[in-house]
């Protein structure tokens, strides 16, 4: 098959392999095999090929080596190993880190570490703790304060921190910073300031070196450097998801995307959100305050997963409350407190079990839809009602998503649980005064052909093609 695409997401735990025919637009075949990252990463790939060929005749062949894919377009993406570890360093929490945090999350990284103000002696051994794969240095607006960043590159010079940073402050500084790395022995990378003016985001240049760095270094210390000149590993997979969604809002230029979306992952560990969309404020009598939003926005929920981390759903809502969605929304499924309790006890101990009884699957959605709320909630912006001298007014944080209108669920659980619809349906807020701004009547999409790193890969080589599979297989519930 002249125009067939291999296209490869090397997970920790999964090695997935989906196969396009780009003439057609369309998914010709899927499989997934057991990574082996750790040994080489060959094996498992070649797994997941012969499996895929023994269930969809993909090649005139079973795969014997990589070597077999020669005349086909291979792109593959990595979340193997924990992904890519960043520890972000900058001046203002509410500042400059929460800009290069954008920059960080927007490249698909997993943000291990970050501090703010001056790095003590106590903090950089934290860092180096870590053991993080770059360092994103900041601070600073351009012309504001020198002093915090020309501290923090003394520190790291003399540190035993051995990783790429990439340097995005303040640009009175930057050549000042540079030479003092640089006598440090660190590998460097200067990108333009992550937040040029107060307020003002300007994450691209980050995003594009932290790409890079991904491609040059970082596949190499996860073990992807064995497939080097045979399958090029261009993205981590939270970007290549992050371009697939955008490229499915925005379209290309001959075709239309679907407008401003919002998409949630749920997993075992995190529960990811990624928003396409300006977000500004709407509505009368608003006042924005914070910081802009980047157009297109990732955050990553570190204790909302329904297996390792679904105790802390608990422990954020209470387990009455779980007891009282069970027994209020699935009927024939309601339990005892002691027995959802127990079942949560044991999935975040036994993180591969699997649903045994129609209430455990109930109890699964149950987990995933609070997961999905929490999560939402805190991505998108919120207002709170105030009066005024002038009379009563709304002041407005962060993205305004009321008027978004598609809203995808992506995951194992969306696939797996038959109660998608009602996992990505929101619960209504409670607090008139304080109100997420959440979508509020959103059309409901599934990824169920975890499709949407594939998307992202084909994006910029074969937009065409891509936009067609994310109308394709991104698919309308409820």
């Amino acid at each position: 098959m002249d125009s067939l695409a291999i296209l490869i997401d090397f997970g920790s735990t999964f090695t997935k392999v989906t196969a396009v025919d780009m003439a057609q637009a369309e998914v010709v075949g899927r499989s997934q095999a057991p990574s082996t990252v750790l040994t080489d990463v060959r094996e498992g790939l070649l797994q997941g090929l012969r499996d895929l060929h023994a269930r969809h005749g993909i090649f005139s062949h079973a795969p014997r080596d990589i070597g077999d894919l020669d005349g086909h377009l291979i792109r593959a993406s990595s979340s193997a190993a924990g992904g890519l570890r960043i520890v972000v360093v900058g001046n203002v929490p509410g500042l400059t880190v929460e800009a290069a945090n954008q920059a960080a999350l927007g490249a698909g990284a997993k943000i291990v570490g970050s501090s703010a103000f001056k790095l003590t002696d106590g903090k950089i051994k934290e860092v180096e703790a870590l053991k993080p794969d770059m360092i994103l240095l900041t601070g600073g607006v351009d012309g504001g304060d020198q002093e915090t960043i020309l501290h923090n590159a003394r520190v790291l010079a003399q540190s035993n921190v051995a990783v790429p940073i990439v340097v995005g402050g303040n640009r009175a500084a930057v050549e000042e910073v540079v030479g003092i790395l640089k006598r440090g022995g660190k590998e460097i990378r200067v990108v333009d300031n992550v937040m040029p003016k107060a307020g003002k985001l300007a994450v691209e240049s980050a995003r594009e070196a932290i790409r890079e760095l991904f491609m040059e270094r970082i596949t190499q210390a996860k073990g992807l450097d064995a497939l080097r000149g045979m399958v090029p590993v261009v993205l981590p997979t939270p970007m290549a998801v992050i371009e697939g969604v955008r490229l499915g809002a925005d379209g290309t230029g001959d075709e239309k995307g679907c407008g401003d979306l919002l998409l949630v992952d749920v997993g075992g560990a995190t529960t990811d959100v990624h928003s396409i969309g300006y977000g500004h404020p709407a509505g009368e009598n608003v006042i924005a305050q914070g910081l802009a939003e980047p157009y297109a926005k990732r955050t990553v929920e570190g204790d909302l997963g329904i297996r390792f981390n679904a105790a802390t759903i608990v422990a954020r809502l209470g387990l009455d409350k779980l007891v009282n969605d069970l027994k209020q929304d699935f009927p024939g499924c309601s339990v005892a407190s002691d027995q959802l309790g127990g079942y949560i006890d044991q999935v975040g101990r036994i993180t591969s079990t699997v649903p045994q009884e129609p209430w455990h699957i109930a109890a699964d959605a149950v987990l995933a839809r609070n997961a999905v709320d929490l999560a939402v909630d805190r991505h998108v912006g919120r207002r709170e009602r105030i009066v005024a001298r002038e009379g009563e007014a709304w002041v407005h944080y962060g993205k305004d998503m009321r008027d978004t209108h598609t809203l995808i669920g992506t995951g194992g659980v969306f696939v797996h649980n038959q109660n998608a619809a009602y996992i990505l349906k929101q619960q209504p807020t409670l607090d008139d005064r304080v109100q997420p701004l959440r979508p509020r009547d959103p059309n409901l999409y599934l990824d169920k052909s975890y499709v949407l790193y594939a998307v992202g890969l084909l994006a910029e080589s074969r937009p065409s093609v891509a936009l067609k599979l994310f109308q394709r297989y991104v698919t309308q519930v409820g």
